[in-house]
């Protein structure tokens, strides 16, 4: 992974963690960890994911929508329970 991936990445990390800070305080949540907490990071990641997967498709003239990202997200989570890996 290149020098600029990796900041990129860390940029899209810092606002998710933000992102979860926030709504976590919106939804009156005050354990992180708990199945709330944890409920409500996996909802700011997926949004994150959809965001940037919405970027990237207009960015290269590519007509996207939801239903396109959760067809290609759940293939790719196909793809890595088979080969017994993850994504990172």
């Amino acid at each position: 992974m290149s020098t600029l991936h990796k900041q990129a990445m860390e940029a899209v990390l810092k606002a998710a963690e933000m992102d979860i800070l926030g709504t976590l305080e919106e939804q009156g949540i005050k354990d992180r960890y708990s199945e709330e907490g944890d409920q409500t990071a996996m909802d700011v990641a997926i949004l994150h994911g959809y965001r940037v997967f919405m970027r990237i498709c207009e960015a290269n003239g590519i007509q996207a929508d939801a239903e396109l990202f959760v067809e290609m997200a759940g293939e790719l989570a196909d793809d890595i329970a088979q080969d017994g890996g993850d994504a990172g």
